[in-house]
């Protein structure tokens, strides 16, 4: 079968970067061919999902050396509009490449630019919302919809131009689980359809590996594909249950939780659970705090206590009031009733002076980032805390954060977990006692997951406390001491995490699903080691 897409030997440099983004990747897709793009932050996966529809190199410049084909096209030299009809894509933010203000506008704008015919575009418009299940959607503002609902939006937009090829950056990254899931079912449909190729590039693999049909692993810029169980034996980030199900060799390699407790019968090993300190003093008090938007309650009546030592994570579906929150609690919003206390005194009214108490990562590194090198942003905070913001200063704060290799760097060019990780830094150099963090490991992989769980766990450790909104459960079980769960802009559970995260618990975690009393790896007793 003549492959849809074929790169060959190619390596791109982005513009000013020391080294290349990708070196000699190679690559064959089949028509129909469903394929999951892993690997760390910064390997190259979204350069490479970019070299199919020709972004890199005509949109981002640089240098490119090899060859592509994707639909009998030449990615490199076919003008953009041309590769549109080839090559739908799909970015991790689906409102930064929304252009109209409906749903119906939107999957026709693209149909539009492209002169298709008016009774031809009715039936597309009518099939792609039947395939995304959102024709009750048609008339809605895209304003108005769930994060989920967006993103099916912006797949059926590109959908509409009938490519033959769908490439899809991190799609899940920023939704709750039933968002995520109604996205890969949609995808997983599409798949079954047989004559579209999807590719998609993710870090969180628990949805995926046991539902595509080879892994393109990405690392260092070099590329190398093969099917899902023989790639998930050598990826340096795999889910927790199949990373329990490598520890004790189980072959062939299971990809889902029901896949390991079957294979591992009789021989699942035993839990030693962390302790889990007490807290200390009160931190920060919230009371009855309601905050409207027009006629629309965003919070109701929430109330939250933080003591020192004491790890939260704040957990609920998109449009349940987190962000809401943290904005109330930095100043940025001001509730209609409540009150707020900061280590038992009333909460400062400006916001400047409550960063001093409380610093605040938002959840798009985009809006913390506006200076042109890491090390400007750095000294930016420094400088705004009134805080000395020398070289040494700053190289100090980076190395804290361990950016210090990228202080040189244009913020702009970096990766989405990079970003996070110096978004992080700008927003917290200057050593807040509590920190609020609005979906941080969004982009993430899992090593630098572990390295933030450790972060958080340090800054506990010496008296200080983090609320942490994250829709990434396995990740918020690595460092969370108790959990908030938010509905409607309700507090619907406060938890301790042992309980949160247990296998009846309302969030359980794929080793407390495997092992009674664990919830994380690191709990997890070896039978050598018993």
């Amino acid at each position: 079968m003549t492959a849809l897409a074929s790169l060959q030997g190619v390596t791109y440099t982005y513009p000013g970067a020391a080294g290349p983004a990708l070196e000699g990747a190679a690559l064959d897709l089949e028509p129909g061919a469903f394929a999951l793009v892993a690997g760390p932050s910064a390997s190259g996966k979204s350069t490479l999902l970019r070299v199919f529809n020709g972004l890199v190199p005509q949109f981002h410049g640089g240098t490119i050396s090899g060859s592509a084909r994707v639909a009998g096209l030449d990615p490199f030299a076919t003008p953009a509009r041309r590769m549109a009809l080839a090559v739908g894509m799909v970015f991790q933010e689906p409102e930064a490449q929304a252009v109209a203000e409906t749903v119906q506008d939107e999957i026709v704008f693209g149909m539009e630019q492209q002169a298709v015919p008016p009774a031809e575009m009715r039936r597309r418009l009518e099939r792609v919302l039947a395939e995304l299940g959102i024709g009750h959607l048609r008339g809605r503002r895209l304003a108005t919809l769930s994060g989920g609902e967006r993103q099916r939006v912006a797949i059926a937009a590109v959908l509409a131009l009938e490519p033959q090829l769908l490439v899809l950056d991190e799609p899940t990254s920023q939704l709750d689980g039933d968002g995520a899931d109604a996205v890969l079912a949609a995808v997983e449909a599409l798949h079954r359809r047989g004559d579209l190729a999807i590719v998609l590039a993710e870090h969180r693999l628990e949805r995926l590996l046991h539902r595509v049909d080879a892994v393109v692993a990405v690392e260092g810029g070099r590329v190398a594909a093969a099917p899902p169980g023989e790639a998930a034996q050598t990826l340096r980030s795999v889910p927790p249950a199949v990373e329990l199900a490598r520890w004790l060799g189980a072959d062939p390699l299971p990809l889902t939780v029901d896949g390991v407790r079957a294979a591992l019968s009789g021989r699942l090993p035993a839990a030693r659970p962390r302790p889990y300190p007490p807290p200390g003093d009160e931190l920060l008090r919230a009371e009855g705090l309601t905050v409207a938007y027009g006629p629309v309650e965003a919070l109701r009546g929430v109330s939250l206590t933080l003591r020192e030592g004491e790890l939260v994570a704040l957990v609920g579906p998109n449009g349940s009031g987190k962000t809401t929150l943290f904005r109330a609690l930095a100043g940025l919003v001001e509730p209609g009733r409540g009150e707020m206390r900061f280590a038992r005194a009333a909460a400062p009214r400006s916001p400047r002076e409550r960063t001093r108490h409380a610093g605040l990562v938002p959840q798009d590194p985009a809006l913390a980032l506006y200076q042109e090198q890491v090390a400007a942003e750095l000294a930016e905070t420094l400088r705004h805390r009134g805080l000395p913001r020398g070289r040494a200063d700053v190289e100090a704060a980076a190395r804290a954060w361990g950016i210090a290799d990228l202080l040189a760097r244009d913020p702009r060019d970096l990766s989405v977990g990079q970003q996070q990780r110096v978004a992080i830094a700008a927003m917290l150099a200057h050593g807040p006692r509590t920190w609020l963090m609005d979906e941080p490991t969004r982009g993430m992989d899992g090593p630098a997951k572990a390295w933030l769980a450790a972060r958080l766990r340090d800054h506990a450790a010496a008296g200080g406390a983090a609320i942490v909104a994250t829709h990434d459960i396995e990740a918020a079980a690595l460092f969370a001491t108790r959990v908030v769960g938010l509905r409607a802009g309700e507090v619907v559970f406060d938890l301790p995490a042992r309980e949160a995260f247990a296998a009846d618990g309302p969030l359980p975690t794929q080793v407390a699903r495997l092992v009674p009393g664990a919830v994380t790896l690191d709990e997890v007793v070896l039978p050598c080691a018993a």
